[in-house]
């Protein structure tokens, strides 16, 4: 999913600084500078934005926490998905295995 959205990003940056170079000597108008200004106002809140959330998933958390969130990922049947290796993690997600299976 990032992959695609960098490259759409770099896409439409690219599309936007060809055609705004591409003009002829014509001097580039307020429209054409917002929406330089927007693409890169956009793209710099998303790249901030992932790398909030990636310093987040691994930031450290409660024992309970990790328990909690474990039981909803199985309860749920997402994918297990532990970037702290948490033993809590486990037990939850085991649990939550249980419970969607109704044992």
């Amino acid at each position: 999913m990032k992959k695609i959205l960098s490259l759409s990003l770099s896409a439409l940056t690219a599309l936007t600084s060809v055609s705004a170079f591409s003009l002829s000597a014509k001097a580039l108008d307020l429209g054409d500078f917002l929406l330089g200004a927007g693409t890169a106002a956009g793209a710099s809140i998303i790249i901030n934005n992932n790398r909030r959330a990636e310093a987040e998933r691994h930031s450290p958390v409660s024992a309970q926490e990790e328990y909690y969130r474990g039981i909803q990922d199985g309860t749920n049947g997402a994918k297990y998905d532990n970037p702290r290796d948490s033993a809590d993690y486990d037990r939850g997600y085991a649990e939550g295995l249980r419970r969607r299976e109704g044992n």
